[in-house]
């Protein structure tokens, strides 16, 4: 009831609202005794009778707070049955989430605040910390959140929309004048098939002065078993183009178009254009394929390197995300024009001497 209905009706001018119905009246809960309401909070499982006891006020005074001062987490606890009363809360709480690393529940309605640009405000929380420990702004973008994504899962699942998810799970084109060079980001996400993928682009302007179209301090990483820290890594990844040959390869692309990782659902691409006195880009492009949940990810892709290989067709998840083959995927068209012009602006720095 809004304001104005408030004093509309306190003043006579609208009828008074209908009285709100008694939920147990019809209900046997309220007529058992409280030996029977024992009995049964005896006999369940420990999340269970927690539940059972705030389901309605005749069962919470019989029981009172035993069951869920039974749950308060404890150093040293795995928290188990705390989760599993969490998990069974969720299900009546469309707009929660239950947080796999901080095992509380996070609203959906304040998504914003768990991108990593407001890490200042919720860097208390376990799932923030355990994104910067496993260096998720490295190897998706800078503004990832596992939050976030979860949140996106459950719109997902429950049909409902999750656009406005999506664009906090991407990242607006951001510009960065280095030494000597100027470098770009920028990242899209889409879920496709119950699977979010996202798509990162790193672009880098070089001098036309430069012999090598490569930044001079670059440490990039694909996933956290592919990474180029120097010019050698990329060499390795062109095959056949040596050091002494980039003069005349300024205009190359890339004859094998998208590679991919052996080890997890991710893939890759580098390209090069000229753009005249601008100098001459590079673009490095990924896709991910994180899976249907941030707790998939984290475990399947970090930490250490997995035995065995896995098997996808190379191209693939850049096709899915895309909507067409990789061969028809163009890196310059990702940047809009009002980019170009951010990515054409001569570095405020300059292009360290020694080198």
């Amino acid at each position: 009831m809004d304001f104005f209905t408030k004093v509309f009706s306190w003043l006579g001018l609208l009828a008074p609202p209908p009285p709100r119905p008694n939920a147990l009246e019809f209900s046997t809960l309220n007529n058992l005794p409280t030996e029977i309401i024992l009995q049964i909070s005896h006999r369940l499982p420990p999340e269970s009778a927690a539940s059972f006891s705030i389901c309605c006020r005749p069962v919470y005074f019989a029981l009172g707070t035993q069951y869920l001062e039974d749950l308060r987490p404890m150093e040293g606890s795995p928290g188990l049955h705390r989760e599993r009363l969490l998990k069974l809360l969720e299900g009546d709480l469309p707009d929660h989430i239950i947080c796999g690393f901080c095992k509380k529940l996070h609203a959906i309605n304040k998504a914003r605040r768990y991108l990593h640009s407001n890490s200042d405000y919720f860097n208390h929380l376990k799932c923030w910390k355990v994104d910067s420990e496993s260096i998720t702004t490295t190897f998706i973008h800078k503004e990832f959140s596992s939050s976030i994504f979860d949140m996106t899962m459950k719109r997902y699942r429950q049909g409902s929309e999750y656009s406005d998810l999506l664009d906090l799970l991407s990242l607006k084109t951001i510009t960065y004048s280095r030494s000597g060079y100027v470098e770009q980001r920028t990242a899209a996400a889409k879920l496709i098939d119950g699977s979010l993928i996202v798509r990162e682009q790193k672009t880098f302007m070089i001098p036309a002065t430069q012999p090598i179209p490569f930044p001079w301090d670059a440490n990039f990483a694909i996933c956290p078993h592919i990474s180029f820290f120097t010019i050698e890594h990329l060499n390795r990844y062109l095959r056949g183009i040596r050091v002494s040959d980039w003069k005349i390869q300024k205009g190359y692309l890339n004859g094998e178009r998208v590679m991919r990782c052996r080890y997890c659902r991710s893939e890759y691409q580098i390209d090069f254009k000229q753009f005249g006195r601008h100098g001459n880009a590079m673009y490095v492009t990924k896709w991910l394929d994180l899976g249907q949940g941030p707790l998939e990810y984290n475990g399947r892709n970090h930490r250490n390197v997995p035995e065995r290989q896995i098997e996808f067709d190379s191209g693939s998840i850049c096709a899915a995300f895309e909507g067409r083959g990789q061969l028809d995927f163009d890196s310059d068209a990702v940047l809009n024009s009002k980019d170009r012009k951010k990515l054409f602006r001569k570095s405020s720095f300059s292009w360290p001497g020694h080198l």
